[in-house]
């Protein structure tokens, strides 16, 4: 039987399937539109032919929850065939749609000559509900991408045929590239072209131009190109902010000069454009081209770095081990210690770099030895200011190579506090101040503290950018206070005097160990929503065992090469449609 695929029609027999394809009847809906609405009396069952249907439901608060992003040639609304209950969830079409519709009274028919199809959709629909109650929540999984230039001086198109290169580098299938509206192509011809292509870029010229329209109804992903320091081309701000929508997600793509050391800040009106992520792009950089693909697809790697102390210098062997094998990390973030490491990654530094600052600030410089009266804690946390300054001075969240984000402690509001854009020097000193060690840092959103407190791993918050797989490094759940340090005779006899056991840890550790122990169900977090988790054998390390550094990050060498030659990072370092190398 000819036609576009129907999938449930396969276990039909020849005579049923022919009945049911001559009662289907195609139609057409304009891309944002609903085709119908939760609550509404249910009718018909449809089947994909062409274009993306969004499935959501009503939430108790805020915007309506995402249930499933649909692609041909996938049907919905069994139910109505069988119920005439209410829709429980709403359709919208996510761009220009073909649908095939089936009624219930054409059902209804065509059940009376075919008695067991009623049994065979009853089974349909239970097998559909399981899969639905048993399933991940929806994930941006983009196949087509719309890339449009919002300020002038960019030529979009060259930008555009570059990014399927990266894409075609990076993934299996190849890229197909729109610049401009073919003679005679109407939706058929673009939905053949599409099928034809693992993935299509459309690139538009002009702001709100029918091509643009068109460009924009067809993508899953839009990508505004802009200039850094240039003003939005007029009418860009008002006509984007009102496509903005839960399904199709914006980003920006902001070309960079090649030898630029940090990228260079938008004009304040483009960076209030409505879009998730700044991505840099260095002038004849592929890496950097090749990033954007990874991140505008979700295909990207994130690596997420726990707190620890001085267990967090664990952390720069792994990033040794992952630069050997050649898998650097796209998106990167991390509360406290390993907040301070993966913002050096962000910065575009080389390991080396990023040793050598994170020994000379943390081991030749003991940040922590301005003690004062402790009226709000026991250092003044000038050192550590400075330092902090001294190290990433001038630099913004947004602004950085890598999309980069940490997580302080919000006493005010209760919460965990999650920084993606601002002051980077500020940020980090709030993700790090240990509360009685540190002075907290007083904010517009509340009084911050360290990370470590309400989310020492935040896989979850990385796993939510929805952006790839999450690699997470758990430096700070192995057990603490195993083994006390040897006393001094004169650290021995203070105790005495003071009735204190040798065994009592000091106050500085104890402040270090509250602010940054990482239990069980937080570990049980973190695996959950990360593609991998490693946990280095840091036991038997003192949190405050700066001088053991090159110990320290041996172990999480020698960890990380283990876990990769035991194929036990294959989810994160080959991902979902990545071609493999």
């Amino acid at each position: 039987m000819t036609g576009p695929e129907i999938p449930f029609l396969g276990g039909l027999d020849v005579e049923a399937v022919a009945a049911v394809r001559a009662r289907m009847v195609p139609v057409s809906v304009a891309g944002g539109s609903t085709l119908f609405a939760q609550g509404e009396a249910g009718d018909a069952l449809y089947t994909l032919v062409s274009g993306a249907i969004g499935i959501s439901a009503d939430a108790t608060m805020g915007s309506p929850r995402r249930i499933a992003r649909l692609r041909p040639p996938e049907s919905f609304g069994e139910m109505a065939l069988l119920s005439p209950a209410p829709r429980s969830a709403t359709a919208t079409a996510l761009r220009d749609s073909c649908l095939l519709r089936l009624t219930r009274a054409d059902f209804e028919e065509v059940v009376e000559h075919h008695p067991r199809m009623l049994l065979y959709f009853a089974r349909l629909l239970a097998e559909r509900m399981r899969a639905t109650q048993m399933g991940e929540a929806v994930r941006h999984a983009s196949r087509s991408v719309a890339v449009l230039a919002v300020t002038e001086g960019l030529d979009a198109a060259a930008f555009g045929q570059a990014l399927a290169s990266a894409f075609d580098d990076t993934m299996t299938g190849t890229t197909g590239c729109l610049t401009c509206w073919p003679d005679g192509a109407d939706e058929a011809w673009f939905h053949d072209y599409e099928n034809r292509h693992a993935r299509t870029i459309f690139v538009a010229h002009e702001v709100g131009c029918p091509w643009c329209r068109l460009c924009l109804r067809h993508a899953d992903h839009v990508l505004l190109l802009a200039e850094p320091g240039r003003p939005p081309r007029p009418g860009a701000a008002a006509w984007l902010g009102s496509l903005r929508s839960d399904w199709i997600r914006m980003d920006l793509a902001v070309p960079q000069t090649a030898d630029a050391i940090l990228p260079r800040a938008l004009h304040p009106d483009v960076a209030a454009l409505p879009a998730a992520l700044r991505i840099p792009v260095r002038a004849g950089n592929a890496d950097d081209l090749r990033r954007l693909a990874r991140l505008a697809s979700g295909t990207a790697r994130g690596l997420v770095l726990g707190g620890g102390g001085a267990r967090g210098l664990a952390h720069l062997g792994v990033l040794q081990a992952l630069d050997e094998a050649g898998c650097a990390p796209d998106f990167v973030g991390g509360t406290s210690m390993g907040a301070v490491v993966a913002a050096s990654l962000a910065m575009g530094w080389s390991i080396e770099r990023i040793r050598a600052r994170t020994l000379d600030f943390f081991v030749g410089h003991n940040p922590l030895n301005d003690y004062t009266l402790p009226y709000h804690a026991l250092t003044r946390g000038a050192k550590v200011d400075a330092g902090l300054a001294a190290w990433f001075g001038g630099a913004r969240i947004e602004d950085l190579w890598l999309p980069f984000l940490c997580v302080s402690s919000n006493l005010t509001t209760g919460s965990a506090m999650v920084h993606r854009s601002g002051d980077l020097p500020g940020a980090l000193r709030a993700s790090i101040a240990i509360p009685g060690l540190l002075p907290p840092v007083c904010t517009e959103e509340g009084v911050l503290v360290d990370g470590g407190m309400m989310n020492n791993l935040p896989a979850d918050v990385m796993a939510g950018l929805e952006r790839g797989p999450v690699l997470a490094i758990d430096v700070g759940s192995d057990r603490a206070f195993g083994d006390m340090p040897a006393r001094s005779w004169r650290g021995r006899m203070i105790r005495r005097m003071l009735g204190v056991p040798d065994a009592m840890p000091g106050i500085a550790p104890l402040l270090l160990r509250a602010a940054t122990v990482s239990g069980d169900a937080q570990s049980m977090m973190a695996v959950g929503h990360a593609a991998a988790l490693l946990k280095p054998p840091l036991a038997g390390i003192d949190l405050r065992a700066w001088s053991s550094f090159e110990a320290i990050a041996e172990i999480g060498y020698r960890h990380t090469r283990e876990a990769i030659a035991e194929g036990r990072l294959r989810a994160w370092t080959e991902g979902v449609g990545l071609r493999r190398t």
